[in-house]
């Protein structure tokens, strides 16, 4: 009969365990900033900052974020990827910065249109709404956010 009691008592704590572990994942913030680095002959070249906050009682478990920028449903630029986990201790936030190469000048045309990338390669002020997308593992979970940006070229 004891072991009966102590395996439910085991079962109790470890369910309840993943299901804040669940609830943690759920629930982190995620902020995503964009500026340019620089026009050049390849493209545009951006540098991302991912902010993740955890605003849990428990620690987590994350995988490198990946970011990709997307304008009308079509991908513009993304990171790369890293094989790399960092643990996010309880109530605190990480930074990540990483460079974003934007698709060829080619690509840029057909999504943007060629005034605007005319426009851009000339120097001149254009404004463009993209569409983040940040992907990550937290403690094994898929976590994926969106936001919308408003980036200033």
């Amino acid at each position: 009969m004891l072991k009966w009691i102590a395996g439910g008592a085991a079962a109790f704590f470890a369910g309840r365990y993943l299901l804040r572990l669940q609830k943690a994942s759920q629930t982190i913030v995620t902020r995503t900033s964009l500026k340019v680095n620089r026009v050049g002959l390849s493209g545009i070249e951006l540098k991302a900052s991912i902010r993740l906050q955890n605003p849990n009682p428990v620690a987590l478990a994350i995988q490198f974020p990946f970011l990709n920028l997307t304008h009308k449903d079509v991908s513009i630029g993304s990171s790369t990827v890293k094989n790399e986990t960092i643990q996010l201790s309880e109530n605190s936030e990480k930074t990540f910065d990483m460079a974003i190469q934007s698709a060829g000048w080619l690509t840029l045309i057909q999504v943007l249109g060629a005034d605007i990338v005319q426009k851009i390669r000339s120097g001149q002020k254009v404004s463009l709404d993209l569409l983040a997308t940040t992907s990550t593992q937290i403690n094994g979970i898929p976590y994926e956010q969106q936001e919308s940006i408003k980036l200033t070229i």
